[in-house]
């Protein structure tokens, strides 16, 4: 389904100027495939490369075969590429189209001439999928950076690619709705669709996967069987670079120093127009200390951690003592 032949990439702007070399590279059809490595590895260049936006909008100079379907990729227009490849971005307000979530997730439904009637059924079908039919007909803008993944995803499933290309599509999701997207992942492995994660999150993804690209310095170093990667120990895992493939596990403790030199906050509220979104009588946070604000996405962290400096158009009250 995807074949790269000796191929190298490199950017022409300076803010993208890590590039990818001597890339040799074979994706069958069905498979999941992940692709791993520290930051700047160049996961990111492969997959722009698949999809055709490098160099289409990320110019550089490419050098190289890449076939897609058995096509020359070089041959297809972005349009030609987007019938048989989607794509899901690390920010998803990068790939919005507008300004509410159904008319997001029917936007690419629209542009290829897909009826009404199919359309409908699609949005029902895929937001049936990913547990997320409480989020039609919203404002994207009121939607927390989670819930916004989980529109980007619903409006590339809703195009029906052969290929999906997702890059960091666990980043901005909870542990919950991580879950739902695994789902996904598997629905789709099981229709026999190709998908293609840059991933560093890889514990929810050992399960799905066929095969994992090891990448480093542009370059691939290994390409192993998931059985092969599962082998590999933990400590050689942080050495590559990469995160355990094992989920994270939070374990209860108790602090003999968390009742002293306390900052108080108390009738913390905050309203979105008439809505009130945070009412909270009181917290309680140990001096000097290092607190996670934990919740699922739109429970409402970012806007108690950054209520006064992010957010101008809501009420606010607070006392801090």
């Amino acid at each position: 389904m995807v074949v790269l032949e000796n191929v190298s990439f490199s950017y022409n702007t300076v803010e993208h100027s890590a590039g990818v070399y001597d890339i040799n590279l074979e994706i069958l059809s069905g498979q999941v495939v992940i692709l791993c490595g520290a930051s700047g590895c160049g996961k990111t260049t492969i997959t722009r490369l698949i999809n055709g936006l490098s160099p289409a909008y990320y110019p550089g100079e490419l050098k190289g075969k890449i076939l897609i379907d058995g096509i020359d990729s070089s041959e297809l227009t972005l349009y030609e590429l987007s019938q048989k490849i989607g794509s899901v971005f690390q920010n998803p307000r990068s790939q919005f189209f507008s300004v509410d979530s159904t008319g997001e997730i029917a936007f690419g439904c629209e542009n290829t001439g897909v009826s009404r009637e199919e359309i409908y059924k699609r949005i029902g079908r895929i937001t049936k999928d990913l547990n997320m039919e409480y989020l039609l007909d919203r404002d994207i803008f009121a939607l927390s950076g989670g819930e916004k993944q989980k529109i980007a995803c619903a409006s590339v499933a809703a195009m029906l690619p052969e290929i999906f290309i997702l890059d960091e599509p666990s980043s901005n999701l909870d542990l919950r709705t991580i879950s739902d997207l695994k789902e996904v992942i598997r629905n789709w492995k099981k229709q026999g669709k190709t998908v293609i994660i840059a991933e560093h999150r890889l514990y929810y993804l050992m399960e799905l996967a066929d095969r994992v690209i090891y990448m480093k310095y542009g370059r691939i170093v290994n390409d192993l069987s998931i059985d092969e990667f599962k082998k590999i120990e933990e400590t050689q895992l942080h050495q590559m670079g990469l995160r355990s493939v094992c989920p994270v596990k939070f374990e209860e403790r108790n602090d003999e120093n968390s009742n002293k030199n306390n900052f108080s906050f108390n009738n913390i509220s905050f309203s979105y127009g008439k809505r009130k979104f945070i009412d909270i009588p009181d917290i309680t946070v140990p001096y000097g200390a290092i607190v996670g604000v934990l919740g699922y996405n739109g429970a409402g962290k970012s806007t108690l951690s950054f209520g006064r400096s992010k957010i101008e158009s809501g009420n606010r009250q607070c006392n801090i003592k």
